[in-house]
């Protein structure tokens, strides 16, 4: 049954410990994801732009996180930034999942975000030839940043694969929404979220999960912010 499953940017942050924070004073940081997943049920990984996942952390991931629990990483660094989408990259996208094999082997491997460069521009073919080559037992999504990519075109070659248009809300631009899968896929990067904006997105996710789709959804994450009060607040307005 489709479902909006909302959560955080990454959970392994030290300035979330303390009074009035997300984790409780004196609680180990090994302990933090099991804490996290029992407040939501899934978590963007930021973490894995920057290295690939170890054995021993994939499956301390499993082991501190219920059965519920999704994974959603961020593609490496060399697939999306590095290599920009290019042949060579398949080779990164290759060592990635097989590090995630036993996330996904377990029912645990959520979708896998493909962020952009924002100086990356459109390239049609360099995109199509990309996604003919993923495998489709995984779920992708595709965040754009360069406004090229907004066009009709790109619509269609992500619904042929099924990949998510990555709907990114920040301060510097609204999010655009683009239905081309059969999940989608939001981030909500604002620094700040009030009662209205929320009403709205939460409308729009309950709109999405009647149409039956599953949604993400993840709140960036900020040493000093407080992503979860608008986790909480939307989970609150969804489940009403």
């Amino acid at each position: 049954m489709a479902r909006v499953r909302i959560g955080l940017s990454g959970y392994s942050y030290k300035p979330w410990q303390g009074p009035g924070r997300f984790y409780p004073e004196g609680l180990k940081q090994t302990q933090f994801l099991n804490y996290y997943a029992g407040r939501y049920d899934t978590v963007e990984l930021d973490g894995t732009w920057y290295r690939m996942p170890s054995e021993q952390m994939v499956q301390a991931w499993l082991e501190r996180t219920p059965d519920h629990f999704l994974f959603a990483p961020k593609a490496h660094r060399q697939i999306t930034h590095l290599r920009r989408l290019k042949p060579e990259a398949l080779e990164p996208v290759r060592v990635m999942l097989e590090r995630l094999a036993p996330l996904a082997a377990a029912g645990r491997l959520g979708p896998v975000l493909l962020q952009l460069p924002p100086n990356l521009r459109r390239d049609d073919l360099r995109l199509q030839d990309f996604f003919a080559q993923l495998s489709p037992t995984v779920k992708w999504a595709i965040e754009f940043r360069h406004e090229s990519w907004n066009a009709p075109e790109i619509e269609t070659i992500l619904r042929n694969h099924n990949v998510a248009w990555v709907a990114a809300d920040t301060d510097e631009m609204p999010a655009i929404r683009r239905e081309t899968a059969d999940f989608c896929y939001t981030r909500l990067r604002r620094r700040e979220y009030g009662e209205a904006a929320l009403v709205e997105w939460a409308g729009w996710l309950t709109q999405a999960v009647t149409a039956g789709k599953e949604c993400f959804v993840y709140l960036k994450h900020e040493d000093e912010g407080s992503p979860w009060v608008w986790a909480d607040r939307l989970l609150e307005l969804i489940r009403r």
